[in-house]
């Protein structure tokens, strides 16, 4: 861009200066880039890797836009090798894949009685991170557990919990996918080290898997015992790896900013996830760059590493190392994880807190014209940054329709825009589509560019409000009279007031606005996605809405008298003092931009 063009860029209009940056747009330079990481495996730690982060340094740099590359120093568990062998009369040897982080046995394996505990398979990105596992009680010590799924951290710390030596998931079609099974989110620390896996982890294919469950059926029915052994294979340690950052200033509060983020790393050549998102991520950074004198606030693009190989490792170390500037500063984060994949042509099970979820509906309206749906987001995606009060949106975008699916009998996984090829070697080049690519680049750009520039932040927090209570009724139901949840109602009702008053003053100044704003969603996001304290992660399992108070469907299930119950009212009586609190000093918040319209106010 010319100084003369950018100057003039201040005098446009916001909606013709939306409009001149969605049209820049073209996918070109995304395609360019998808193209290029065609050729590279892009796994954690490696040299292709590195050479994938050049590739995005250079192009940036090319382009005139600021960007530094961190090198953080990640803990990573690299898969080498899987095996199944079914001892006995009639050996059988399978082809296996173990998740990262699964205990590695080396060539002298884990060996025992298979035992078949059901759980199902998944329907989509909404319950892939479930357990659903059946009977996984009793004593197990030593078996090797058969079920269905993949080996993600819920379902594979409950079999581990029955003392199982190691665990043998059936994947849902013929490939078996890539999958990482540690609840620990992002690095370890002293805290939660001990939750590494301790069991010995393999995912098969569903044709074998289905011979494997014919055979250990006929074990059972004949009264005999069918034994395995599961060998793993794993690399596990410390690895450099980069971590660009590319920074769009603001011009107005270039102290408060955006923070548009994917993952860099991949299983394999990963183009559907998430060299597609990597893509968008470059064009955006370099057409903010260009459309720059518009921006009110700073955004922040980056890559992150460690996400297939280290549960999120990049992102947390951001998180870590950058935590109260994005504490004090964040105003949302924008999560690019498998746009523009083929077929993918809704916009379904979309991720977003539920302030902004309008928001998000509206951007994806304007620019597509079509409506979309949504989910609470899950633990999983790199969004680590919900414990700092974050709010956040998207991280899948399109997908494809489910009649399409149910056609070509495709099943439930979570990214690739749907494609089945997801965490396989088959996510290659023809899983991209470069139009549809294009498409949702316009989707994210519209969605960064209005959280950059509008005057007042566009978070809904009366909808977060609706959705707390909402949750809270389903607990009051589960506890009915042992427990006494109508504190945190009426504090919920005084808050959705104060909100309702605040959303319709007129005499507010932005600036206090979206100071309240930023205040609300520490607190609120906080309470509704986050457990642990704001400088630090929650696992990487699912954390139900208002988790201080779901010990309220556990005390619903005990003996009342017991100490177990006991136990659980001593959690919900916590539970409810920190809702409680933080419920009213959100009302203070309200309170105190309120008293700015009425000293400042028309």
């Amino acid at each position: 861009m010319t100084t003369a063009n950018h100057e003039n860029q201040s005098h446009l209009s916001a909606t013709e200066a939306e409009g001149q940056f969605l049209a820049s747009l073209t996918g070109e330079t995304a395609w360019q880039l998808v193209e290029r990481f065609a050729n590279l495996n892009r796994e954690s730690g490696s040299a292709d890797e590195r050479e994938a982060a050049r590739y995005i340094e250079e192009r940036l740099r090319e382009a005139g836009v600021p960007v530094e590359v961190y090198t953080p120093t990640l803990y990573l568990s690299l898969p080498r090798g899987a095996q199944v062998t079914v001892e006995g009369d009639a050996p059988l040897t399978l082809q296996a894949k173990t998740p990262s982080f699964s205990v590695s046995t080396g060539d002298g394996g884990r060996t025992g009685r298979l035992v078949y505990l059901p759980s199902g398979f998944a329907t989509g990105s909404s319950d892939l991170f479930d357990s659903n596992l059946a009977g996984a009680s009793g004593d197990l010590e030593g078996a090797i557990v058969l079920t269905e799924g993949l080996p993600l951290p819920q379902k594979v710390l409950d079999i581990q919990q029955t003392g199982a030596a190691a665990a043998i998931f059936i994947n849902p079609g013929e490939r078996i996918h890539e999958a990482i099974c540690t609840p620990i989110w992002g690095g370890p620390d002293l805290e939660n080290h001990h939750r590494r896996p301790t069991m010995a982890v393999v995912g098969i294919s569903r044709p074998d898997g289905d011979q494997l469950l014919e055979r250990v059926k006929a074990a059972e029915a004949e009264g005999r015992e069918l034994t395995v052994t599961v060998k793993t294979w794993l690399e596990e340690g410390l690895y450099p790896c980069p971590v660009p950052v590319a920074t769009i200033p603001g011009c107005e509060e270039p102290e408060k900013f955006v923070l548009l983020h994917g993952h860099l790393d991949s299983w394999h050549y990963g183009i559907g996830d998430n060299a597609v998102g990597d893509g968008a991520l470059l064009e955006l950074a370099i057409g903010l760059w260009q459309h720059r004198a518009a921006l009110r606030r700073s955004v922040r693009i980056a890559w992150w590493p460690g996400h297939s190989q280290g549960r999120y490792a990049g992102s947390t170390w951001y998180a870590d190392h950058f935590g109260v500037d994005l504490a004090e500063n964040a105003v949302a984060h924008v999560n690019c994880d498998s746009p523009g994949c083929r077929w993918a042509t809704v916009f379904k099970e979309v991720s977003w807190t539920p302030e902004l979820e309008a928001f998000t509906q509206q951007a994806i309206r304007d620019v597509t014209g079509l409506e979309s749906s949504g989910e609470r987001p899950p633990r999983a995606g790199d969004w680590s940054f919900n414990n700092l009060g974050v709010s956040g949106t998207l991280m899948l975008s399109s997908t494809m329709p489910d009649d399409l699916r149910a056609e070509k009998g495709y099943y439930g996984v979570g990214g690739c825009g749907g494609n089945i090829e997801w965490h396989t070697e088959a996510d290659t080049l023809e899983v991209a589509d470069r139009e549809i690519l294009t498409r949702d680049i316009k989707v994210y750009g519209a969605v960064v560019w209005r959280l950059a520039t509008w005057e007042r932040l566009p978070h809904r927090f009366r909808a977060t409000v609706a959705d707390m209570k909402a949750s809270l009724q389903a607990y009051a139901t589960a506890v009915q009279d042992r427990f006494d949840l109508s504190p945190v109602t009426e504090e919920l009702g005084r808050l959705d007031d104060a909100l309702a008053r605040l959303e319709a003053a007129e005499g507010v100044p932005a600036r206090v606005y979206n100071e309240a704003i930023l205040r609300l969603s520490r607190i609120l996001v906080r309470l509704h996605f986050a457990k642990e304290e704001p400088f630090r992660q929650d696992p990487a399992l699912q954390v139900p809405p208002l988790p201080s108070l779901a010990a309220a469907h556990r005390l619903a299930e005990l003996e009342p008298g017991t100490p177990e119950a006991q136990f659980a009212l001593n959690s919900l009586t916590r539970g409810r003092n920190r809702v409680v609190f933080g419920l009213r000093e959100a009302q203070r918040i309200v309170a105190w931009a309120l008293g700015h319209a009425s000293a400042w106010g028309p």
